[in-house]
């Protein structure tokens, strides 16, 4: 088997290992996504509530109970923020892994392409030294 037969092989498992990188990267960025949407939602929310107790004429104890649930939402917009954070961390794990995975695949891809050109060469050459000696025997042949 040629040498770059054997690198496709190669060259194949790369690719393979770059396909698993790019899915994975591509889960983790829809992960980021969904994060930043819920994230959204919980301002959102915490917006609408705040501005409707000011609208609203409540009593100091609704107001206080009012408040505890505000800022338990903010405690949640906290904790989503942090969860955004994770998820940016990942999804940039996941684009470094993607990124060498591509690089060495690229560099087989390359080292294949490398031999398959050395090969021709040689094959060109055996190609050349046997015309030439079929040649060579014709006029031998036609000598005698």
């Amino acid at each position: 088997m040629k040498k770059s037969h054997r690198m496709q092989i190669l060259v194949d498992l790369a690719k393979r290992k770059e396909d698993t990188a790019a899915q994975q990267l591509a889960r983790d960025k829809a992960k980021v996504q969904y994060d930043e949407q819920k994230l959204n939602e919980l301002r959102e929310y915490a917006g609408q509530y705040e501005s409707e107790r000011n609208l609203l004429g409540l009593s100091a104890y609704l107001t206080t109970n009012y408040q505890h649930f505000v800022n338990r939402v903010q405690q949640a917009i906290i904790q989503q923020e942090a969860a955004v954070g994770r998820s940016e961390q990942q999804a940039d794990m996941s684009m470094r892994r993607w990124l060498q995975a591509r690089s060495k695949t690229k560099s087989m891809d390359w080292l294949k392409e490398k031999n398959h050109k050395a090969e021709l060469v040689v094959e060109a050459k055996q190609e050349q030294r046997q015309s030439d000696e079929f040649a060579m025997r014709r006029f031998l042949d036609n000598m005698r």
